[in-house]
């Protein structure tokens, strides 16, 4: 049996996404509470959250509404199973979702995070045909997609570093090439995109035509891949193509809804509406774990039917419509309608985006996208060649590291710094978080 590390700052807990060599190198903060876009430990050292807490945090840390809605809800009932039995507060989020969401998408399913709500989603896709009478086993994505963790959340996925074992070992899908926007072979600015990308979308349900279920992408911006931003137009596609060949969409909202991007729904700039929408982060303002399917009535109708007739969906979660997470979401909605969100984004959005331009004099930055309040750098050892970064380098943790030093939590999705601060953050915050970004990028680069 090996014996413990004794360098192992925390010998009882295996970190998500974590090293287990920079454990000791760089031992995990203990943060102690929280306040609007600041973290603050027990010294009462504070750090602005850029990244939004794994971008859940959507109004803020511990934002007042959200805290008493959650508080008043403790007095009265902390849980019941969501079979044959409902609550006041999920009776509330589904009247708010149906006020807020397209009208098509108006009935909903509660589970627990993004990768539940995904699975959730393949699941309606792939049992939907099946009630049809159809055979329709394969889910098309487009690579570069992260849908989440879970067995098949993954089997959508197409991010080497996660995927790849699991899809030797278990199951891989069918992918798109990547509407990768800085990379594009065809070279297009993104004005004058005709989403050639998608020509590979068109080649594989010709060639997989009648058997495919579903297409599920990422709304407009792809997360983990790098926040590779991407037009409208390539979405649109997406739309048409399913369109003719009688496939389900399924749109995964669950980084990029709730009105990250500027929309509600990231689909918005579309001008399209999925048959199935994923939302989970910042659903509940990050206070809680929840989260949304929700599907047009078309997508439910086969599921209609009385006991026995095998139309019914298997699927739940022991805490599935949890009442305390459920009265969250709703004060999170409430919010976002008093103080027109993501609609008031606007100023602060173009804002953001002038001042990311002025990133672009530092040699070692490729690429800047911006997207809502979504932001992002690409470093690059050569900005001709749009060379990737030499990994034995460690460039983007270490600069990450920096920010920590700074008052700043920066952290890297491979090469790609990115911003996701909450969407209450204040423009005065939005500089100095760019300025210490800048600083942390400078003295690691110089």
């Amino acid at each position: 049996m090996p014996a413990p590390d004794p360098s192992d700052p925390h010998p009882h807990l295996w970190f998500p996404f974590t090293y287990h060599d920079d454990l000791a190198a760089a031992p995990p903060l203990v943060i102690d509470r929280g306040e609007g876009v600041w973290l603050y430990d027990r010294d009462g050292r504070a750090w602005l959250d850029a990244v939004g807490s794994w971008w859940t945090s959507l109004l803020g840390h511990r934002r007042p509404e959200i805290v008493r809605a959650v508080e008043a809800q403790l007095g009265r009932l902390e849980h019941v199973m969501m079979a044959g039995f409902v609550t006041e507060p999920v009776l509330g989020l589904a009247e708010r979702l149906a006020r807020r969401m397209p009208p098509e998408l108006g009935r909903f399913f509660l589970s627990d995070n993004g990768s539940t709500a995904v699975e959730v989603a393949l699941k309606m896709a792939l049992q939907h045909w099946e009630l049809r009478g159809e055979e329709r086993p394969h889910v098309i994505a487009l690579g570069g997609a992260y849908h989440g963790d879970t067995l098949g959340a993954m089997s959508v996925g197409d991010i080497p570093a996660y995927h790849a074992t699991f899809h030797r070992l278990w199951k891989g899908g069918l992918f798109t090439d990547p509407p990768s926007c800085y990379r594009c072979p065809v070279g297009r600015e993104p004005m004058t995109c005709a989403a050639q990308c998608m020509d590979s979308l068109e080649r594989l349900l010709d060639a997989h035509r009648g058997r495919v279920a579903a297409v599920i992408f990422e709304p407009m911006v792809q997360g983990v891949a790098g926040m590779r931003v991407y037009p409208a137009r390539v979405l649109e596609r997406v739309f048409e193509l399913c369109e003719r060949h009688g496939v389900l969409t399924i749109a995964d909202e669950v980084a990029m809804g709730m009105g990250r991007t500027g929309r509600f729904l990231a689909t918005e700039h579309s001008g399209r509406v999925p048959d199935i929408a994923c939302l989970a982060k910042g659903l509940t303002g990050g206070f809680l774990p929840l989260a949304v399917t929700a599907v047009k009535e078309h997508v439910y109708a086969p599921f209609r039917g009385a006991a026995g007739s095998g139309r019914i969906l298997h699927h739940g979660h022991t805490f599935t419509g949890n009442p305390l997470a459920a009265a969250a979401a709703c004060a999170t909605l409430d919010v976002l309608e008093a103080l027109d969100l993501p609609a008031a984004l606007a100023p602060l959005s173009e804002r953001f985006a002038r001042q990311l331009q002025t990133f672009r004099d530092i040699e070692a930055v490729g690429d800047i996208r911006h997207l809502g309040l979504v932001g992002a750098l690409e470093l690059v050892s050569d900005r001709q060649t749009r060379a990737p970064l030499d990994p034995e380098a460690r460039i983007p943790w270490r600069i990450h590291r920096r920010a920590l030093d700074l008052g700043l939590v920066l952290r890297p999705l491979g090469d790609v710094l990115y911003f996701m601060p909450p969407l209450t953050i204040t423009a005065e915050e939005l500089d100095l978080m760019l300025t210490r970004a800048r600083t942390a990028i400078e003295d690691v680069l110089t």
